[in-house]
């Protein structure tokens, strides 16, 4: 896959802008003291791939302060000369009423339509932290990759979605004495059908991860650690029906469900240690970069595509070994880059285009 236009209007500071990307040069740099909106035009590309943005959940927060809309729109072109699969992705937002819209070369997608249709791994510092820190982090990790892979799943993350947020509704209207226990007996048993299928889902793709993480922080660490990987989950499948009853008097007293997908995890252990407990900095820093090139590298496979990399001021977190590892990583890939300064390019024998972002403006 290559991004070969990007539009943006009223998007965060960006009054109106476009770029025209050359696809002989992969390497997109933006550059340009904190604050000028570098960051932006990743969660623009972002946005356009998985129809919600890494920062917040709130639309309104996308739209310049005097604009009452944002529009975002992606022109993208197919890796292969051979085969025309030019694609028109847009993503528009709007203060009032508070609303998003999707659409595919011109036509109104639902979510499940349109994610998928640019593939795009991003990786910020904030990875380094928010992976070893939160389990809920870690669960993303795998349903922004898995959603992007696989639409039977996003459908049924989107259902599951849906249907912990009817249930966790009515567990405060029967606490508020407003509605019967006995309603929750039709959201514990889709919750149940949709988390066996979550878990069973889940499983197999930490499967399929788990040696080519292996392989890759083995590379990265220079060392043969015994690196295991696991999905925690907290509940078997079979049993879940009975825990959500067993569980309802807490959930109805707290409004919330306690148990199920939503509140599992990923272990990562090395040497019978858990890293995130144990692992020194640099360790820590070599594993989530390995989960990145092996999240590309499933997407790669299964996709039969390359997705976009999208790199916020991540060489910054990184020492040279790891950073010389990442450049590596980087052959045929389309990658954009922000940084407040180039001078760790000079060396790299990357065909380059480098943008000076200054106030939502930009010039190469």
């Amino acid at each position: 896959m290559r991004l070969r236009h990007l539009t943006l209007k009223g998007f965060r500071n960006f009054k109106e802008i476009e770029f025209d990307f050359d696809l002989k040069t992969p390497l997109v740099v933006f550059v340009g003291p904190n604050g000028q909106g570098k960051t932006n035009l990743l969660e623009a590309i972002f946005l356009c791939g998985l129809s919600k943005s890494f920062r917040t959940s709130d639309f309104s927060d996308l739209i310049g302060f005097d604009d009452e809309f944002c529009r975002l729109e992606i022109e993208t072109e197919s890796e292969d000369s051979f085969r025309n699969n030019s694609l028109r992705l847009e993503f528009i937002a709007t203060r009032v009423p508070p609303k998003k819209t999707l659409k595919l070369n011109g036509v109104i997608k639902n979510a499940m339509d349109f994610i998928g249709n640019l593939p795009v791994v991003f990786f910020s510092p904030d990875d380094m932290t928010n992976l070893r820190d939160a389990p809920r982090f870690r669960r993303r990790y795998l349903d922004v990759m898995m959603s992007q892979l696989d639409r039977h799943y996003l459908q049924i993350l989107l259902e599951y979605d849906h249907a912990l947020r009817h249930r966790n509704a009515l567990l405060k209207r029967i606490r508020d004495q407003k509605s019967d226990k006995n309603e929750l007996d039709f959201w514990d048993a889709k919750l149940a059908d949709l988390a066996k299928k979550i878990i069973a889902e889940r499983e197999k793709s930490v499967q399929q991860l788990v040696a080519i993480t292996v392989r890759h922080y083995q590379i990265i660490a220079q060392k043969d650690d015994a690196l295991i990987m696991k999905y925690k989950r907290f509940v078997r499948p079979d049993d879940y029906l009975k825990q959500l009853e067993a569980e309802r008097d807490r959930d109805i007293a707290t409004g919330h469900t306690h148990s199920g997908p939503h509140r599992d995890d990923l272990s990562f252990l090395c040497n019978d240690h858990d890293m995130k407990e144990f692992a020194s900095r640099g360790e820590w820093r070599s594993l989530v970069l390995a989960l990145k090139f092996a999240e590309m590298e499933l997407m790669r496979k299964v996709l039969k595509t390359t997705p976009l990399l999208l790199l916020d001021d991540v060489f910054s977190e990184l020492d040279h070994l790891r950073q010389q590892y990442l450049f590596e990583g980087l052959e045929g890939v389309q990658t954009f880059v922000t940084t407040t300064h180039v001078e760790f390019l000079e060396g790299l024998d990357f065909k380059k285009t480098i943008y000076r972002i200054n106030e939502g403006r930009g010039e190469i």
